[in-house]
């Protein structure tokens, strides 16, 4: 089991998307199309691990094409943005409830310094966006010997009695 060391961008990612349910909720299709079509980014959750080599983040991406991603890192940061584009087409029946939102995404996440950055590497596979982030290996601890001192010079006389 890991420990999820507790950040306020999470916390107001978690919020951020429940009120985007509880709008979308209450508003319906309305809220939903301003947020797809006034341009503001939408935000994008992410899965991020720590393996053995660096980092993985996961980010799903239903509907995106590889060519609609773009990936930077920056700073410390890796930015994701991505463009999920609607195709128009004639529908002989309208939607009864429509949560497949189309526009624009962006994601920022700050990474540890140790990162390599040259050689981060992303993967677009089913829908889902893999990026592999490689961090510098971490020292090994070294061991140090304890080399013995120099023995403590008796004073003349001290630890002799006299009776």
């Amino acid at each position: 089991m890991s420990i999820a060391r507790w950040t306020p961008t999470n916390e107001l990612a978690g919020l951020h998307s429940a009120m985007d349910r509880l709008f979308s909720d209450v508003f319906g299709p309305a809220y939903r199309g301003l947020m797809a079509e006034d341009g503001a980014p939408g935000h994008l959750p992410v899965n991020i691990a720590e393996t053995d080599r660096g980092y993985r983040v996961e980010a799903p991406l239903p509907g995106v094409r590889p060519e609609d991603v773009e990936i930077t890192f920056e700073g410390g940061v890796l930015t994701i943005k991505a463009k999920r584009s609607e195709e128009r087409r004639r529908e002989e029946a309208s939607y009864v409830r429509r949560e497949v939102v189309f526009g624009n995404y962006q994601r920022q996440i700050q990474l540890p310094g140790d990162v390599k950055a040259e050689e981060i590497k992303a993967t677009f596979d089913n829908g889902v966006l893999t990026i592999d982030v490689p961090r510098a290996q971490r020292p090994q601890p070294a061991r140090i010997q304890v080399q013995p001192g120099q023995p403590a010079k008796q004073l003349a006389g001290a630890g002799t009695r006299k009776s």
